[in-house]
């Protein structure tokens, strides 16, 4: 632990205070990627740096822009990264289903984002811990374990929130939300990580099926819902339920890309090897979508949305007596 921890104790309780509605965002820094990506971070039971992570082939979903990844200094992509606040400039880019024609970041994008939030005194007291004060992306971006580098951080334009009026301070605010803690290597999923967030049921019902039986009851008392940690403005799937022999898929109806999307389902049945499927072009998913499925009992219900898994999980059909 670092011998100046106390600053680090004072400076979470200070920024608590001030940010008010908001006090929470302080005790805890911030890692979030496809659920894909989490379901792998899970099983390995490590949060690696990018460099090893691509080394592993633990990367199902690459959410950083490739240009942004080709200027991003070798040496940056050895750190695991830890944002200090949720909700940055990055999440609003690529957050959510969109069509291929219609992403930002070069089409990197992050269909279904998992939080995973971290202890932030138990991280930023690390020995090992090292700070950026900006986008480590930018060449702009410094970074250091010091105390007289976090105490240089200006943490007002971190914590930053709502609209940027002026232009001319846009591109300073926007990097300075991007401010993240270090971690050399790889982080094990520890104490410290305190809790895996999720957008909403469908997700969290993913999640979980993507992970392996015996992990589940050991992770699922860390999910949360928490949709105050996402923008929620594009395409995701909020419910699945079932009627009869019908599978509804209730999707954000505020989403600003509805579609056009080319859609696959495929269902398996338990105790079956069959798999059905079917696809077809929607031009707009903002409401629900439903798929009959004939003579089911349970079984594995998949959708993608072109090349994005939107959701993954058991489903049961009850039948109805009259």
């Amino acid at each position: 632990m670092k011998n100046w921890h106390p600053t680090i104790q004072q400076y979470i309780e200070n920024w608590s205070n001030i940010l008010s509605d908001r006090a929470w965002w302080p005790k805890y820094v911030y890692h979030f990627t496809d659920v894909r990506n989490a379901a792998n971070i899970i099983q390995s039971g490590l949060l690696y740096c990018r460099s090893e992570a691509s080394r592993l082939n633990l990367m199902n979903v690459d959410n950083a822009s490739p240009e942004v990844i080709q200027q991003t200094r070798q040496g940056h992509q050895r750190f695991v990264r830890l944002y200090f606040r949720p909700r940055t400039p990055t999440l609003y880019r690529n957050e959510g289903i969109r069509p291929l024609n219609q992403r930002e970041l070069e089409g990197a994008h992050c269909p279904i984002p998992i939080y995973f939030c971290f202890d932030s005194f138990s991280i930023l007291s690390r020995d090992d811990c090292e700070y950026s004060n900006g986008n480590m992306g930018s060449p702009r971006s410094q970074h250091s374990g010091t105390k007289e580098f976090f105490n240089s951080i200006p943490f007002n334009l971190v914590y930053h929130n709502g609209t940027i009026h002026s232009n001319e301070d846009r591109n300073e605010i926007i990097f300075r939300r991007h401010a993240e803690a270090l971690i050399p290597g790889c982080l094990q999923l520890d104490e410290t990580l305190k809790m895996i967030f999720c957008r909403s049921v469908a997700e969290m019902q993913t999640l979980l099926q993507l992970i392996p039986n015996n992990l589940r009851s050991r992770w699922s008392t860390k999910l949360r819902l928490a949709d105050f940690l996402y923008n929620r403005q594009w395409t995701f799937i909020e419910e699945v339920t079932t009627v009869e022999n019908k599978i509804n898929f209730r999707f954000n109806p505020n989403t600003l890309t509805p579609g056009p999307f080319h859609v696959v389902f495929t269902y398996q049945e338990d105790g079956e090897s069959n798999i059905r499927s079917w696809e077809g072009r929607r031009e707009r998913l903002d409401r629900s979508f439903g798929i009959i499925v004939r003579e089911a009992s349970s079984g594995l219900a998949t959708l993608t949305l072109d090349d994005a898994l939107a959701y993954k999980g058991r489903v049961i059909f009850n039948d109805i007596p009259f």
